[in-house]
């Protein structure tokens, strides 16, 4: 990118591209009015830089320049070409080695000898030469390139997107899918159950919206692989991916419980939730965008529930995966982020008796058990750019039973 100001053109590096080992190099003709302006703006008008009678009486014969006025073009090499726009000068050193004189053309090249991601920054070889190849000014520079806030326009900036929501046939998963699909994003359902998730695809292009229903074993990578094919050459690139899929959540005392029910729970939850990640997060990448909502539980917050030991755990090590994906892609403009529902009005809990629901919705603050429309307010509101700022969170829509 170039920026124009007057007649000079400031270059802007993409900070991503730039390689240890790349150079750059300017030339400036030293003038006698360089050096007037310089010492007019410094007050440093020693007679060796300004008296020819001076001068003439020392060893160089004629004035010489003021040594940071050729140092000073360090400056124009970082703020104008190396990395350019946004640039901040941190630290420098200087050996001066041979002076400049009037007439000099000076030869300012920038060599970039470190790189460092992690604090946006540049370590660049400074040499300064003349017309003669003499070598008058050496060092390094560090500098850091700011990272500009991108402009938000209010009217477009909530454009479609491109969203995979697994588990999308039923309870919460069909509800934030038709809450999705109704803000014109195009919803790619997937389920272990194809006729579920065709109904509520079913049910969005009834409404006029874009969907389509893909039957899939998300803890298989090679059908993930082939799901997100089918969905790349339909609608392009996932830019959103809302993991819900669940096994149900059966009771069972730890001493009856096999280890075969809590893999299975690894395996949809997390496992589902690692290849779908790993699949959507390379076109997300290429975007510089992309979200990642996990559907949770409050249950691996505070006192797990009795008997569900192997959904506790999974539920657990969902909320780790998000948090470590926010910390690894926050830098690339990833948001990664949990929503914890408490008990919530679907088929899921059809298996829990009527008196532990009614004594649950008399513990919870609101009185009432959440219903699914609750759920997907917020994950529509975590794709949201008002939640552009919000990453590596557990967002728990209990109704106050679990405060943190």
């Amino acid at each position: 990118m170039t920026y124009v100001r007057g007649d000079r053109q400031i270059r802007s590096l993409d900070f991503e591209k730039i390689q240890v080992g790349d150079e750059m190099e300017l030339s400036h003709h030293l003038t006698q009015s360089d050096i007037d302006a310089f010492a007019t703006l410094t007050g440093d008008f020693n007679p060796l830089h300004m008296d020819q009678a001076f001068a003439s009486r020392t060893q160089f014969r004629k004035p010489v320049a003021h040594g940071m006025l050729s140092a000073s073009f360090i400056s124009t090499m970082i703020g104008m070409l190396l990395p350019g726009s946004g640039a901040l000068w941190t630290s420098q050193t200087l050996e001066f080695l041979n002076p400049a004189f009037v007439d000099d053309i000076l030869t300012v090249t920038a060599k970039v000898k470190q790189k460092s991601i992690a604090s946006h920054s540049l370590v660049l070889q400074i040499n300064i030469t003349n017309q003669h190849r003499q070598q008058l000014v050496s060092g390094e520079s560090t500098l850091k390139q700011l990272e500009l806030q991108k402009e938000r326009d209010t009217m477009f900036e909530e454009s479609p997107m491109v969203i995979l929501v697994t588990g999308g046939g039923g309870g919460i998963g069909a509800t934030i899918s038709k809450r999705l699909a109704e803000q014109g994003n195009s919803l790619i359902i997937t389920d272990w159950h194809l006729t579920e998730a065709e109904q509520v695809s079913n049910e969005i292009k009834e409404k006029g919206g874009r969907s389509l229903a893909i039957q899939a074993d998300i803890s298989n990578p090679k059908e993930v692989k082939e799901l997100f094919s089918i969905a790349q050459e339909k609608f392009g690139p996932i830019q959103a991916l809302i993991h819900c899929a669940s096994p149900r959540n059966n009771l069972h005392r730890f001493n009856e419980l096999s280890w075969e029910d809590v893999q299975q729970h690894l395996d949809v939850q997390l496992k589902g939730a690692f290849n779908c990640a790993q699949l959507a997060l390379p076109g997300m990448l290429n975007s510089q965008n992309g979200v990642i909502v996990f559907i949770g539980s409050i249950a691996s917050d505070g006192v797990p529930p009795v008997q569900q030991t192997d959904y506790v755990l999974a539920k657990a090590a969902l909320v780790a995966l998000a948090r470590c994906l926010a910390v690894e892609y926050g830098p690339k403009g990833i948001r990664v982020n949990v929503v914890a529902p408490g008990m919530t009005q679907t088929n899921m809990i059809s298996h829990i008796p009527e008196k532990a629901r009614m004594l649950t919705r008399m513990q919870t603050p609101l009185r009432r058990l959440a219903e699914p429309t609750d759920i997907a307010g917020v994950v529509a509101f975590l794709l949201s750019s008002d939640a552009r700022h919000i990453t590596g969170e557990t967002i728990r829509v209990n109704g106050g039973v679990g405060m943190q």
